[in-house]
């Protein structure tokens, strides 16, 4: 009886973690099946003294690329995708480091050919975290 017992409080536990687990956690959620597709607008923001058909939108998880008509390229992409800005295939030798971010509905990619898009991250989030209140 005792055994009885303490299997069914450990059966109930174990059902009231998963419980707990798939309702507060979005992200064990979504890990479980087939990631959403969304439509993803990139708009370009060009800093640079370059031509913007250089540029392309570029999901490197997926290796698939979008050029920019308007300054805007929009792809179909899972949600848990990232994006980045790359440099167009038109022109093998040059190469853009750009960081990868989250896909979204919309999303921003700057090419600031000024400063190195990895310190326009790290610049960012320290001043994110570090800005007086």
């Amino acid at each position: 009886m005792k055994v009885f017992l303490m299997l069914v409080v450990a059966a109930v536990t174990i059902a009231g973690l998963a419980s707990g687990l798939w309702h507060f956690m979005p992200g064990f959620q979504s890990g479980l099946g087939p990631a959403k597709i969304i439509q993803v607008r990139a708009y370009l923001d060009n800093r640079c003294d370059i031509d913007d058909s250089a540029f392309v939108a570029y999901a490197p998880g997926q290796n698939r690329t979008a050029r920019f008509h308007e300054k805007i390229a929009i792809m179909r992409l899972p949600e848990n995708a990232k994006i980045q800005l790359a440099i167009s295939s038109v022109y093998p030798n040059f190469k853009y480091d750009d960081v990868p971010q989250d896909v979204a509905s919309e999303v921003v990619l700057v090419a600031d050919c000024n400063i190195s898009p990895r310190l326009r991250s790290i610049f960012g989030s320290m001043t994110d975290k570090f800005k007086q209140q």
